[in-house]
């Protein structure tokens, strides 16, 4: 992966260990060393971030990265417009495992009902940079005990190595391709709510102010969670946790 290289970037910046790529995509656009659009890659994270206060658990093995895009005029749904492009990647690349790939709103990817990726959204303004963080578990062969319950890796799905370079590759391909009319407004929703983990479930939202509970009705055209509160009365949500589904 360090000599990685995709037309989508005018720079590809490789680090054998990185507390964060985000962290250190940011110190790179603050200080002025980087122009244009570039990628951040790691070998490994020590201090990943998850969403909120979450960390993300980044060994060797996996693909750690952020990109920083120049320029472009994003609202939230950025997060699962990539979402949707790297379960596209996945499914086109895996066809055996692509009936249990799921997208979870917002931001993450599921396999077998256990977490495969998950992807951070931020910006700054001030710099016009929008920075796509991505946490993938490629090759990834043991996971910490506490978290085999919950996650998983392509590599211990498959049973086999993966070749993380040509996801890489695709999913900045599928990224590319449809980035055009993702920023003319267009959200691939049908896509989205065909492969929802969430798909007609009752779930519990924590929006940080309170806790909503319904039955999942898709997303809207911008990206919005759709939950049915009672019966006849649906409330689109633009942020928040998913804390339980069933």
């Amino acid at each position: 992966m360090k000599n990685f290289k995709h037309p989508l970037f005018d720079e590809v910046l490789y680090f054998n260990k990185l507390s964060s790529t985000s962290s250190k995509t940011e110190r790179l656009i603050n200080s002025n060393i980087v122009q244009g659009n570039f990628l951040c890659l790691a070998g490994e994270q020590s201090s990943g971030k998850g969403r909120g206060k979450n960390s993300w658990i980044s060994p060797a093995g996996g693909l750690w990265l952020t990109a920083a895009l120049y320029g472009f005029n994003f609202q939230s749904s950025i997060t699962i417009f990539t979402g949707i492009c790297i379960h596209k990647t996945l499914s086109e690349i895996f066809p055996s495992i692509s009936d249990k790939l799921k997208i979870k709103w917002p931001n993450d990817i599921y396999l077998n009902d256990k977490k495969l990726c998950g992807i951070l959204s931020s910006n700054i303004s001030s710099r016009k940079y929008h920075l796509i963080g991505i946490g993938l578990n490629t090759n990834v062969a043991e996971l910490n005990e506490n978290l085999t319950l919950k996650a998983t890796s392509l590599q211990i799905e498959l049973g086999k190595e993966v070749n993380s370079e040509e996801i890489l590759t695709s999913i900045f391909d599928n990224f590319a391709s449809a980035l055009p009319s993702f920023v003319e407004g267009e959200l691939d929703i049908e896509y989205f709510n065909q492969h929802s983990l969430l798909k007609g479930l009752h779930i519990e939202l924590d929006t940080d102010y309170d806790i909503f509970r319904g039955k999942e009705k898709g997303i809207n055209k911008n990206g919005a969670l759709q939950i049915e509160l009672k019966p006849g009365m649906i409330q689109p949500f633009y942020a928040g946790s998913v804390i339980s589904w069933e």
